[in-house]
């Protein structure tokens, strides 16, 4: 092992302990924060989130100058791609605890009774406290086994992720049935379902630096052991699409062509949600499950090829493009598949029977939305031609189709505004329907704000 090469090997570890001690902190500050109904403690895991990301950003800096030129091979190879990956799981950590946050501020200022409400609730809910606490330890256990090199350690963080699983489902199915009981608990039962929602989302990402760990130390990759029906092979989704990116005979992985399937990938995860979401609204049951299992399997098909792009970066090559953009925008990117499974999710909690004109606006902000999102493959496709050529004309129709996604957003977020209101208005006095179905139309919203991110990164890259 080189010097240069132990240096920021060490580097990258230093940063990475800062890091995983921060995202604990505020993932338990978020939980107590939640439980005491405290907006102090909310606000000051939302004003270091900044830092995360800091550090995060610092993190895959000096990984990718290792990776450009030291070009280290084997065990420290696998440390720093391995150091790279856990980095942006404990990222995502961080903003799970800001989503907790935010949710407190939000509830805090919905109603003066909303901390009392939600700290009887979460006292009252054993398989609640019971989820949040075994999620931290997962956490603290798998950068323990990040810290301490001990595959063994992060082999049992694997095997915790199902019970934190059952326990959601315990948690939803408990909320659900007191909402159903007695009116007066929609507010604390709606925010125990989010609050434990972000806690699966937790031990998921803790399980996955578990498997990063396994890889770093064993060489041998994890992810998908049990997630796959062998018959389908490895990376196949429902749509048939492969999770690896496209690849020629004699050619390394091209990081944009694997952006472009990415895209469409996305895009096929957005327009599986849109139908899952006109069958929650004809109540077919037996349809919108189908979608949900669809949608589910075409996200995770998405974080495959996610993570080819990262994985199969060419090694010694000067690309036209900056390397942390590009990781940058399919984090953007991917984030849009993910808010698809989030709101399939969201509308599995209750079952309303939406008025005829909400839904039918509805429908066409979601259809708006995957309008804006379909804009990003086109964007990539020009976008490759141009870094190929250097040509100026296609650098022009680029910035021109950016543009044109944008003003689609913007049309989306005129919709979502009027959608709102229209929300308002129809339930006057009725808090439920309004906080499910405005926060419905935030998520529908979101995938256009992501798409809208994506193309901003993109824009960035061209401008070089």
């Amino acid at each position: 092992m080189s010097a240069r090469v132990q240096k920021e090997i060490v580097e990258s570890k230093t940063l990475l302990l800062q890091l995983s001690s921060l995202v604990e902190e505020a993932v338990r500050t978020a939980v107590m924060a939640f439980q005491k109904g405290d907006s102090t403690l909310a606000d000051l895991v939302i004003q270091r989130d900044n830092d995360v990301d800091l550090l995060e950003e610092k993190i895959d800096s000096v990984v990718l100058t290792a990776l450009a030129l030291r070009q280290p091979m084997a065990s420290d190879l696998r440390f720093l791609t391995s150091a790279q990956q856990i980095a942006s799981q404990l990222e995502r950590v961080g903003d799970h605890a800001v989503n907790i946050a935010r949710q407190v501020k939000g509830l805090a200022e919905t109603a003066d009774t909303a901390a009392a409400q939600l700290s009887s609730e979460l006292r009252s809910s054993s398989a609640i406290r019971d989820m949040a606490n075994l999620a931290i330890q997962m956490l603290g256990e798998s950068i323990n086994a990040f810290v301490q090199q001990n595959a063994q350690l992060a082999r049992s963080v694997r095997q915790k992720d199902s019970h934190v699983d059952d326990l959601y489902a315990q948690v939803k199915q408990e909320e659900i049935a007191l909402i159903g009981q007695n009116r007066r608990e929609v507010l604390s039962g709606v925010s125990n379902i989010m609050l434990a929602m972000n806690m699966e989302r937790i031990a998921d990402l803790a399980t996955n630096i578990a498997e990063d760990v396994i890889f770093m130390l064993e060489g041998k990759l994890m992810r998908h052991d049990f997630e796959y029906d062998q018959s389908k092979g490895a990376g196949e989704s429902a749509s048939g699409a492969s999770g690896s990116c496209p690849t020629k005979p004699g050619q390394v992985r091209e990081p944009l062509e694997c952006l472009e399937r990415h895209a469409v990938q996305v895009h096929e995860c957005l327009t599986k949600a849109i139908v899952g979401f006109r069958a929650y609204i004809a109540m077919d049951e037996a349809g919108f499950k189908q979608c949900f299992d669809d949608v589910s399997e075409l996200e995770h098909g998405a974080d495959l090829i996610k993570r080819n792009v990262r994985a199969h970066l060419p090694k010694g090559i000067i690309m036209p493009i900056d390397k942390f953009e590009l990781f940058l925008y399919v984090n953007e990117q991917d984030g849009i598949a993910d808010v698809c499974e989030d709101i399939l999710e969201w509308l599995t909690y209750r079952r309303i029977k939406l008025p005829g004109a909400i839904a039918e606006d509805a429908v066409k902000l979601f259809e708006q939305c995957g309008n804006v999102v379909s804009g990003l493959s086109h964007i990539i496709q020009d976008a490759r031609e141009y870094f190929k050529t250097g040509n100026d004309m296609v650098r022009t129709r680029v910035k021109e189709a950016i543009l044109t996604l944008r003003s689609r957003e913007h049309q989306a977020d005129v919709m979502e505004n009027s959608l709102k209101q229209q929300i308002f208005d129809t339930y006057p006095d009725d808090m439920f329907p309004i906080y499910f179905l405005v926060r419905l139309v935030e998520l529908i919203g979101r995938t256009a704000d992501q798409a809208e991110s994506a193309a901003d990164i993109m824009r960035s890259m061209i401008a070089k």
